[in-house]
């Protein structure tokens, strides 16, 4: 985390709990948020010059005789929740575990359910098995899988015969579990509930072909990532992906 990040960080700590009226007195809160604001300018004089007039303006008039200056603090609060808008949210993430044997699967659900259907970008998918998803020549495999485990929003398990067999994928489902990171899992048509067992201990694990469950998983991440609700697209790119996973062979 960079100064900037940090001193808006601070800002919104300080802003926390704290309601003010027309009769709020400037307490030792109050001169914290106005010095943390002055620490903050800085950094934003240049990158957003009109919210630091905002901030400038708005701390210089915040003590109105002893009081609250009611509107000097609500264009503070608007202004943070700005600039923490545009610096601190994360990059989208998902993080694919799986077998490399289930390839063609997992491809699908990325092309036809992430991409095509929910509108997530490549570039926020991790999936070792695709090519410019997955790890780049040079890097170090291991740090790489734990790094984007790490920051992933959403971890998915794809759970088949060929991932209970494979010790790369049970480690990896390890670390998954361990950051815990909105991890859903979905059973491969290969394997049934029966034989999971303790891969999935108590956690709920849906089955990859079955409609419902994906329609749940748009919803959920069409809100989470506040993308747009693709409609007859989603329906149509769900039922391509089913075909395909209902007429497949493993290996």
């Amino acid at each position: 985390m960079n100064e900037l990040e940090k001193s808006i960080e601070s800002c919104i700590d300080l802003l926390k709990g704290f309601k003010i009226n027309y009769y709020s007195f400037v307490g030792p809160r109050t001169c914290a948020l106005v010095n943390q604001v002055k620490i903050l300018l800085p950094y934003i004089r240049t990158k957003y010059p009109k919210i630091s007039d905002i901030l400038g303006d708005a701390i210089n008039v915040i003590n109105n005789n002893g009081y609250i200056n009611a509107y000097a603090f609500g264009d503070i609060r608007t202004a943070i929740k700005i600039l923490a808008s545009l610096e601190l949210i994360k990059d989208k993430k998902i993080f694919i575990s799986h077998s490399s044997k289930d390839k063609d699967i997992v491809e699908k659900f990325v092309d036809h359910i992430l991409q095509l259907g929910i509108g997530i970008k490549a570039e926020d998918i991790f999936c070792t098995s695709i090519e410019d998803m997955g790890v780049r020549n040079g890097e170090d495999i291991r740090k790489h899988i734990q790094t984007n485990i790490r920051n992933a929003d959403y971890s998915f398990l794809m759970i088949s015969k060929n991932y209970k067999a494979s010790e790369i994928c049970i480690n990896e489902m390890g670390a998954v579990w361990a950051y815990d990171n909105n991890v859903r899992l979905y059973i491969l048509p290969d394997v049934d509930f029966k034989e999971i067992g303790w891969l999935c201990d108590i956690r709920k694990a849906d089955k990859i072909n079955e409609p419902v469950p994906l329609d749940a998983l748009q919803k959920e991440l069409v809100e989470y990532f506040d993308l747009v609700d693709k409609g007859e697209t989603w329906s149509r790119q769900r039922e391509t992906f089913l075909e395909y996973v209902n007429n497949h062979k493993s290996e």
